[in-house]
């Protein structure tokens, strides 16, 4: 595991386990119990991992299960820039490992070569106009071997490596720039967020099909906005999306 980060919030506490049902559920019991902020719970196994629309996440040994304590100070409806911040984190993280640059999917994947590499999953506890808490659940597959029936849409680091990859090492490296990031944000700086979002992004221009519930919703990426929401240019106008599942045209 490894050592006490020289950070400013993330990561200063960390628990470790060899095997937990979820570590975003763990990090709510913490919370419960007044843990500060920046608080990192991983486990090597989750047994009842999750990620968005309470999807089942395979979280076996070798991959990289974690989430973090976060209290800022911020709109609801900026909470994406959470998610996008995180993202950065991850793909930085994963670029100064490995030396492979993956390509951010929004609003919470991680690509390389067209498969997911890693997922994202931001759980808000928001009143009408401020965040009590985040917790950000981060999956990454390292090491571990991808269940056949994923293979066509997911991979792990280690498959385009080609060798073993430190995990303890990721996850330093993505707390570090977690940390940076995550400064950024509590004190306003979303452009800077939104800049290097973009350069692991190539959403803009791109004619993608977002589906939310029943909602589907098809148009050419224009921007993505303060808050983190795309806009498209569809046959009815611009409409702003919050939040779906997105497909590349």
């Amino acid at each position: 595991m490894i050592s006490q980060l020289d950070t400013k919030i993330i990561g200063r506490k960390i628990y470790h386990f060899d095997t937990i049902d979820s570590t975003n559920l763990f990090a709510k019991i913490l919370i419960k119990k007044g843990t500060e902020e920046g608080t990192v719970v991983v486990a090597d196994i989750q047994s009842s991992g999750r990620g968005r629309k309470d999807r089942t996440w395979s979280s076996p040994k070798g991959g990289l299960w974690f989430s973090i304590v976060l209290y800022p100070i911020i709109s609801p409806k900026s909470g994406m820039i959470a998610t996008m911040a995180a993202s950065v984190a991850v793909a930085k993280g994963i670029e100064e490992i490995t030396g492979i640059k993956p390509v951010i999917k929004w609003p919470n994947d991680l690509l390389i070569n067209g498969k997911k590499v890693c997922g994202i999953f931001t759980e808000l506890d928001a009143r009408k106009d401020i965040i009590n808490n985040v917790v950000v659940g981060i999956g990454v597959n390292v090491n571990n071997k991808i269940d056949e029936e994923l293979n066509k849409i997911a991979m792990s680091l280690v498959d385009e490596v080609g060798t073993e990859i430190s995990i303890d090492e990721l996850l330093r490296s993505i707390l570090i720039n977690l940390d940076e990031t995550y400064n950024k944000l509590i004190h306003n700086d979303y452009d800077s967020i939104r800049e290097s979002w973009h350069s692991y992004s190539n959403i803009i221009g791109k004619k993608i099909q977002v589906q939310d519930d029943d909602i589907i919703t098809t148009g050419k990426v224009t921007d993505v906005d303060e808050d983190g929401c795309l806009i498209l240019d569809t046959e009815n106008g611009s409409v702003k999306i919050v939040s779906g599942d997105l497909t590349y045209l």
